[in-house]
């Protein structure tokens, strides 16, 4: 009895640290955290960063392997969010370029979204497009 109670105790203890270490990770450890706050998946030899802020405007930064901005303006970049309620939303994303934030793609803002669930990001490089997914899990 006495073991039991102590592995349980131990249990605990281990599971509480390993989620304050790990507690920004994806369980899967595909998407980690960025300076925008974002999360980031590789494709294509690249980085891309998505997020919605605040005022709900879905936002795309692009990196090479190093994490270094991609300028990248001949790109065509596509969004479709969906919520936990399941209201799906499509943006076309612009590029825009500034110098505080650097060179980004933005869309029009998701009025109302509550928070999302998924998204996918398609980018469209010379003819291919590529598909990127993400998951928000709280």
């Amino acid at each position: 009895m006495f073991q039991r109670a102590c592995f349980i105790i131990f249990f605990a203890f281990a599971t509480i640290v390993s989620n304050q270490a790990f507690g920004d990770q994806d369980p899967k450890g595909h998407a980690y955290k960025t300076p925008h706050g974002g999360l980031v998946q590789e494709a294509d030899g690249m980085h891309v960063e998505f997020l919605i802020d605040k005022s709900g405007e879905p936002k795309v930064y692009l990196y090479d392997k190093e994490m270094k901005f991609l300028d990248r303006n001949d790109i065509q970049v596509k969004l479709t969010a969906k919520e936990h309620g399941g209201a799906q939303h499509e943006r076309e994303l612009k590029f825009v370029k500034d110098p505080k934030a650097g060179a980004r793609f933005k869309g029009e803002p998701i009025k109302g979204s509550k928070d999302w669930d998924t998204a996918v990001v398609s980018i469209k490089i010379k003819d291919a497009w590529t598909h990127v997914r993400f998951s928000h899990h709280h």
